[in-house]
């Protein structure tokens, strides 16, 4: 049985506070639950569409080591549920009616710099890069344009590994020793112009994704 999807976005950010906790860095852990958003993307009708985007639940688990008064490095992943929304496409001799299904897994390595660490209330700007998979499963019937043929199952898989940036801001509210409320936002750029070879549309869907979400960050 393969990793799944959350195994092998975290586990590097477990790896990275290892290393940390070895040294005097004091590192430390988040995790957010939120909502991810995103646009729809270009329409391509007769051959795709309609474009499709959508809001879901996310989840976002970051890992932050210090490297100054106002200074950390880290690393972070990002999750989303799918977001859905029913297409088209014409394909060789026919055409295919279904159900799209779609989401992003992003994982970057972030700078943040803002307030002193050893205040109660810290707010932090956020910048990072990283890659971003995208992933894209369709369901539906694939039949004769004029109707001459009964309609069969189509189904699809499409997955795409592109590079990312990101930018936001965290704000944490200190509520015990080495715990703090945490609330912060995330802006992804995708480099993806989501086309094919031939210059038709892939997907539909935008490729700027906003995150925003609440949780707790703890000390190690």
């Amino acid at each position: 049985m393969g990793l799944g999807r959350p195994t092998i976005v975290i586990a590097p950010l477990i790896a990275l506070a290892g290393v940390a906790a070895e040294g005097r860095a004091q590192p430390l852990v988040g995790a957010t639950v939120g909502i991810s958003t995103q646009g729809a993307g270009d329409s391509d009708v007769p051959y795709l569409g309609p474009p499709f985007g959508g809001t879901s639940l996310t989840s976002i688990f970051m890992l932050d080591v210090p490297v100054g008064r106002t200074v950390s490095i880290g690393g972070e992943a990002s999750l989303a549920a799918s977001i859905s929304g029913q297409q088209n496409q014409r394909v060789s001799g026919s055409s295919a009616q279904f159900l799209s299904r779609h989401h992003d897994t992003i994982l970057s390595a972030t700078l943040k710099g803002g307030m002193p660490f050893k205040g109660a209330v810290r707010v932090a700007a956020v910048g990072g890069f990283g890659v971003a998979w995208r992933q894209t499963s369709r369901s539906g019937t694939l039949g004769q344009r004029l109707g001459s043929a009964a309609a069969v199952p189509f189904n699809e898989e499409l997955t795409t590994v592109v590079p990312a940036v990101l930018g936001g801001a965290d704000l944490s509210v200190r509520v015990a020793q080495k715990v703090a409320i945490l609330a912060g936002g995330r802006v992804h750029y995708l480099f993806d112009d989501d086309r094919r070879e031939d210059g038709v549309v892939r997907r539909g869907v935008s490729s700027i994704v906003v995150r925003m979400g609440a949780g707790v960050q703890i000390g190690l």
